[in-house]
């Protein structure tokens, strides 16, 4: 069968199970033929752990890549966009879903800039005003409750989230985007976390959790949006996609826990990616 040829646009962290080191493994084990648009090299992420790591811009490289391409006509299926370090790297982004896309193609954006109710160190209201406008641009938004926050210019609240806060913010999502919303880091109570999920046409707003787990586990946002990506490539529908995702990201952290491994390097998420073959199996047979 056809593979949907699909881009990720992510920095690379090198010695982390996190971005680009989990993106590319799941899109290809959901059938997905996988290109990459790098945005930065770093020697480890940027999170509690590390300090004195690399980093490495490829703002100028990206550009001579999609002229390279543009030579080549490439065109993609979809496109999962992830960590964008710069002003400059959204525009790049906009020129890639305006020249570099099929005409129905899937664009997910995990607007990433921010968590715990602070934007991460070097972003402004600017570049926020900026993933707002991508936010039109792309099929599927998957913001954190921080990023959905500042994306809707809504008061911040740690949680737990009431129903009614939930399809709050999820409303001023939609509109945002006018197309599908996923709000991750949803916590109905003390006790679970998960995502909401909802589509600018039916409004209804569906809930997945799982338990939460004490401690924080580096790199399970860019694994939920992979696997949310690389399901919706795939023609799952969204609550397909996040009931997976969210039931992926719960067996990567036991199986964590359970071998004692040092979060802050990411999760050992490659031992279930047979449990997400088996899934996309699954579509294919239906």
């Amino acid at each position: 069968m056809n593979q949907p040829k699909v881009l990720v646009i992510q920095d690379i962290s090198a010695s982390c199970q996190i971005s680009m080191n989990v993106a590319l493994p799941i899109l290809s084990s959901l059938n997905n033929s996988t290109s990459i648009l790098p945005t930065a090299l770093l020697s480890t992420h940027t999170g509690s752990g590390f300090e004195d790591y690399t980093f490495l811009d490829l703002t100028s490289e990206m550009e001579k890549i999609l002229d390279h391409w543009r030579q080549l006509e490439i065109l993609f299926d979809g496109v999962l966009i992830g960590y964008l370090g710069s002003h400059a790297q959204m525009n790049i982004v906009k020129r890639v879903v305006r020249e570099f896309t099929s005409d129905d193609a899937i664009i997910v954006l995990d607007p990433v800039m921010g968590d715990h109710g602070e934007l991460y160190t070097g972003f402004d209201d600017v570049y926020v005003k900026q993933m707002q406008e991508l936010c039109q641009l792309s099929t599927v938004v998957i913001p954190n409750m921080t990023e959905a926050a500042y994306l809707t210019q809504t008061p911040y609240h740690n949680g737990p989230h009431t129903k009614q806060e939930i399809e709050s913010l999820m409303e001023k999502m939609l509109e945002r985007n006018q197309q599908q919303v996923i709000l991750t880091g949803v916590m109905p109570n003390l006790h679970e976390i998960g995502a909401a999920s909802s589509s600018y046409t039916d409004r209804q707003v569906k809930h997945a959790f799982s338990p939460i787990y004490p401690g924080h586990f580096d790199g399970t946002g860019d694994l939920f949006s992979s696997v949310v990506a690389g399901l919706l490539f795939q023609k799952a529908t969204l609550e397909t996609a996040t009931e997976t995702a969210v039931a992926y990201v719960e067996k990567v952290i036991q199986r964590t826990v359970a071998n004692k491994l040092d979060p802050k390097f990411g999760v050992q998420f490659e031992t279930d990616l047979p449990y997400l073959m088996e899934k996309a199996a699954h579509l294919r047979n239906e």
